[in-house]
């Protein structure tokens, strides 16, 4: 079977020859390549480079376009830093002050550089693996890119206690994030992986959730021409997964490490594919040994599951993660069964 083929079984429930397996491998294809990040955050052709290594080396069956959030928070206008072993981050937001939202503007994906890549590199990688191999596309979810925009103390206070200039801020957002969403499906991605942090009531109170968060989630994501999978964002999820179970065109869910597959399935039921959940920052801090007995936990624990996809959670793969890791846990996985034991 090829990489897409297995991940469309895991998603239907139907049989595959093994399980399919995720690793967010975004950044690790600069490593593997030698490129310069300062190249490959801009780059599309590097970053192709990249992802032709993690596919040629790392047995990850899903390629990922650029996990570079703060990408888009530049396009608002917010100054960000290079880093040399991780992705660029944002070094001063565009506004500092919740009322100066007036400035906020929605950037021209046409003509932005750092849009203008994101979009590329999905391109480029869709025309390379000629759907042998899925492409999921990163974006900033909507309800988080204000918090790199105007900085997070800005838009908690707007997003609890000042709906009318939430929802001036959401709009803007909407506006944003639905073009650019729908331009990565134009360009050929199989679904959008959206790492979701505001909409998690260890975040924001339930009721901003239920009366505000959803209802703009959902008129947003039912504009979408292609499926979402809710990501985590580095806050548990197990507790709150029937929150969003309903949203449109919502696939599946990857979970935090701190969450129970188990309890998971009980939340949401037996047909929603769930992703996850070994972290991916801080593999290169344990060792290979630890990473396959992680990995192995995880993969008896799903072993009868056929809409399960074994994946790192949280952001990218460190830079610092033996290789002998990566390939280590691709080999464990190619070694189990495909959830129909």
């Amino acid at each position: 079977m090829t990489s897409m083929e297995r991940v469309v079984a895991a998603l239907q429930g139907t049989v595959a020859d093994r399980r399919a397996c995720a690793m967010t491998l975004s950044l690790y294809g600069a490593k593997l390549t030698g490129c310069p990040l300062t190249e490959y955050y801009c780059d599309p052709h590097s970053y192709l480079k990249g992802q032709i290594a993690v596919a040629e080396q790392c047995s990850s069956d899903i390629l990922f376009t650029p996990f570079a959030l703060a990408l888009e928070a530049r396009a608002f206008g917010s100054e960000l830093v290079s880093l040399q072993k991780s992705p660029p981050t944002v070094r001063k937001p565009f506004i500092r002050n919740p009322d100066d939202i007036g400035k906020i503007r929605v950037p021209e994906r046409g003509s932005d550089k750092g849009l203008l890549y994101l979009q590329a590199s999905a391109r480029l990688l869709v025309e390379h693996f000629n759907g042998t191999v899925p492409v999921c596309g990163v974006l900033t979810s909507p309800l988080d890119l204000p918090a790199i925009i105007m900085g997070m103390e800005s838009w908690l206070e707007i997003l609890l206690f000042d709906r009318e200039r939430a929802l001036t801020v959401i709009s803007l957002m909407s506006e944003y994030f639905v073009a650019m969403a729908n331009s990565l499906f134009e360009n050929g991605i199989n679904f959008l992986a959206l790492p979701m942090m505001f909409t998690n009531p260890q975040l924001v109170f339930q009721k901003t959730i239920e009366e505000l968060i959803i209802p703009a989630l959902a008129k947003m994501f039912a504009q979408l021409k292609g499926p979402i999978v809710f990501h985590h964002g580095s806050n548990p999820l197990v507790g709150y997964l029937p929150l969003y179970r309903t949203l449109p065109n919502v696939a599946g869910f990857v979970l935090d490490q701190r969450d129970d597959f188990t309890v998971a399935r009980k939340e949401i039921g037996e047909n929603v594919l769930l992703l996850g959940n070994l972290e991916g920052p801080t593999l290169g801090k344990i060792s290979p040994g630890l990473a396959m007995e992680k990995t192995r936990t995880i993969l008896d624990n799903r072993k009868y599951d056929r809409h399960f996809i074994f994946a790192t959670s949280s952001a990218d793969v460190a830079w610092d993660t033996p290789l002998e890791t990566i390939r280590g846990i691709g080999e464990l996985v190619r070694q189990y069964g495909a959830g129909h034991e």
